[in-house]
């Protein structure tokens, strides 16, 4: 054996080793790239306003500073990013600087200082993109010194995962150093360690400290993957997907997408389990709930008698539902049918029968479910997510329908991406599982609001009915 393979290996092994608090400082410093360009970012603004808009801006410098800042976080630009592109930043750094100065020339006239403002404008942008042809100069030249290590796990161990390492390997300019392989195989030929199998992924990855997992081909069925990764949704690593066919070009959106040497990383979106995608969906939950209990107080007096005059019973009806993580939630609902003791363990009941007349019309008109505000305002719900189902179906269904208790990855809603698609009632349940899972995917506040006014469209075409 040479001399060459025996550092090669003993370099792998060190790298394979769980950290230690200097390998911890290292991990804080791998995450300071966006922190860098955010910093070169304002100084270069800092330098531009003072070269140029003192006579121009005015009163709107800091406006101007913080817009162009505020835009480009907006659009992923201080997030890590593996791949540094000067070519690739000019786009968004022309949107950034164009729209806080359109917003001052809206408020500060613009009919007599065009060619002030435009000047402004080029003159910040080409300053800009000096500024981060130097950044990345820095940085590149910072991991390949070892400055900004990543620690990489690759899951697959075929031939694409293994020149995939080699190219990081070669490459130490992109800051990722694989520290192994993940696959449910042991095949006796690979050059790299296997740290485990496909089930392992969470040990491993609190094991060895991974930053980022690049999901290559290997032996494992994608949906083995989907499962795996899904269980890992709280881990604090990026995640990455070498996509199939990714040699015809077949790839998604330059934004979602680093290119290493020829090999695009698709970057898993996974925005609802974020911290920050948490604490803003819980505020909107509690700011909107808040002030519809306010407005609906009124309503809510009425149709509480009218229940209570309807028939024997309590106004509200209680039922155990499973949320977020399979805990218990109990959710509130004015009472629309007699007394039912077995509604925990039947699917359907004879409404014609058992439903009130004023049930029948809170039913129809989503009424009824007017109570769970209280739900969201206490944080058991959300607004928008998978409905909560009883615990009795839970349990059957996640043994009859693939990825069921995925669904279960988010608070419960008030409603929904699949109640919106027409999924209530006695509908598939592995297509409102399906229409769940892909909600949590590909969560925005966009998407909430949208839901939100369809369910308002829904209600208002019922009372139309």
């Amino acid at each position: 054996m040479s001399a060459v393979t025996i550092g090669s290996d003993m370099q792998r092994w060190q790298w394979a080793q769980p950290e230690s608090a200097a390998g911890s400082r290292r991990r804080l410093i791998a995450h300071t790239s966006g922190e860098a360009v955010a910093g070169t970012d304002l100084l270069v603004l800092a330098v531009a306003v003072t070269l140029f808009a003192p006579s121009v801006l005015r009163w709107s410098v800091a406006v101007f500073v913080l817009g162009v800042l505020a835009v480009c976080a907006l659009r992923g630009q201080y997030a890590s990013r593996i791949t540094l592109s000067v070519s690739r930043d000019a786009g968004p750094l022309a949107v950034a600087v164009t729209v806080p100065l359109m917003v001052i020339a809206i408020f500060d006239g613009f009919d007599t200082q065009v060619r002030p403002f435009v000047l402004v404008g080029i003159a910040s942008l080409c300053l800009l993109l000096l500024g981060r042809a130097c950044a990345y100069a820095g940085i590149r030249r910072a991991r390949t010194k070892g400055a900004f290590p990543q620690r990489v796990l690759i899951v697959g161990a075929g031939q694409v995962a293994e020149r995939f390492a080699d190219v990081l390997e070669a490459h130490p300019s992109y800051g990722l150093h694989p520290i192994g392989l993940l696959d449910d195989c042991a095949d006796d030929s690979l050059s790299r360690p296997v740290l485990g199998g496909i089930d392992q992924l969470d040990d491993v990855l609190r094991k060895h400290h991974i930053d980022r997992v690049v999901l290559a081909f290997g032996v494992n069925r994608d949906p083995d993957l989907v499962r795996v990764i899904r269980s890992c949704e709280n881990a604090d690593v990026d995640m990455h997907v070498v996509p199939r066919f990714f040699e015809l070009g077949l790839q998604a959106a330059a934004r979602d997408v680093d290119m290493v040497w020829g090999y695009p990383l698709v970057r898993l979106r996974r925005s609802t389990t974020r911290s920050s995608s948490r604490r803003l969906k819980r505020a909107i939950d509690s700011g909107i709930s808040a002030v519809m209990l306010m407005v609906t107080a009124p309503l809510f007096a009425l149709i509480a008698l009218s229940v209570k005059l309807s028939s024997p019973g309590p106004v509200y009806f209680r039922q155990r539902r499973i949320g977020k993580n399979g805990r218990d939630v109990e959710v509130l609902k004015f009472r629309s049918m007699r007394v039912n003791d077995e509604s925990d363990t039947q699917w359907s009941v004879d409404e014609d029968a058992r439903v009130t007349k004023i049930g029948r019309f809170m039913r129809k008109t989503s009424l009824d479910e007017l109570p769970q505000l209280w739900n969201v305002l206490r944080g058991d719900m959300s607004l928008v997510g998978p409905r909560p189902e009883r615990p009795y179906f839970v349990e059957r269904f996640e043994q009859e329908v693939p990825r069921y208790g995925d669904r279960h990855r988010v608070p419960v809603g008030l409603t929904g991406l699949a109640q919106v698609s027409g999924l209530r009632g006695d509908t598939s349940i592995q297509d409102r599982a399906w229409m769940d899972n892909h909600y949590i995917e590909n969560w925005s506040v966009g998407g909430d609001l949208a839901i939100l006014a369809r369910t308002a469209g829904a209600m208002i075409k019922q009372v139309r009915d």
